[in-house]
């Protein structure tokens, strides 16, 4: 039902994104949802606007800065109950609107996409001395070195430490313990280690831990 009004609502526009407060809905908790219960993801969900992001742009305000005081500091009013879903997605499109109208420019800020391919490495051909005294390459053919990857990952139990366990960005990932009520609740897993609470994770790297 939904993607068939989503088609409709959006025919002839073009792309679509889908718009949060916050990267945790659609990088975390909307994937573990639909694996466990067994419903299949739209690929649309892959990428995605985490509003904060053009919100700190355009009024600044700390990482911490929650839905309700971003719609207040806009100049908006709160309509209906907190932490009601229905309602914080009214209120988020709300304040979107209101940033759209000021000029504020709206980009794809997360995304589930693989981390790009290892760049291949060329190494530079070697001299040989001629009879003359000059140089000139032992041969025209370059080998081609691939950049050793991390080392392997190892899954930590809760409270361990990730001392060897690498994300996409190549630095050491970090711990969380999920906090948000629903059968994950109380696990522990690994994420992108460059993770900020103003910008979220770097990278799309992440694992539970055992």
């Amino acid at each position: 039902m939904h993607d068939s009004w989503l088609k409709a609502a959006t025919a002839g526009a073009g792309s679509l994104a889908i718009v949060t407060w916050g990267d945790w809905d659609c990088r975390t908790i909307l994937e573990s949802e639909c694996r466990f219960k067994g419903i299949e993801k739209p690929s649309y969900f892959d990428r995605w606007i985490n509003l904060r992001v053009p919100f700190q742009a355009a009024l600044g305000g700390g990482g911490r800065v929650t839905l309700q005081e971003a719609v207040r500091a806009a100049g908006l009013d709160w309509e209906g109950r907190l932490h009601c879903g229905l309602d914080d997605a009214r209120n988020t499109a709300r304040l979107l609107v209101e940033l759209m109208l000021r000029g504020v420019k709206m980009t794809i800020t997360g995304s589930l996409a693989p981390p790009p391919p290892i760049q291949q490495k060329q190494q530079s051909p070697q001299l040989r001395t001629s009879p003359c005294g000059g140089s000139s390459p032992l041969a025209p053919l370059l080998i081609q070195q691939q950049q050793q990857p991390p080392q392997p990952h190892m899954i930590i139990p809760c409270g361990g430490s990730p001392g060897t366990c690498f994300c996409y960005c190549r630095v050491p990932t970090r711990g969380g313990v999920v906090s948000m009520p629903g059968p994950m609740q109380g696990k522990c897993f690994f994420g992108c280690g460059n993770w900020t609470p103003a910008m979220g994770p770097v990278c799309p790297y992440f694992v539970w831990a055992n």
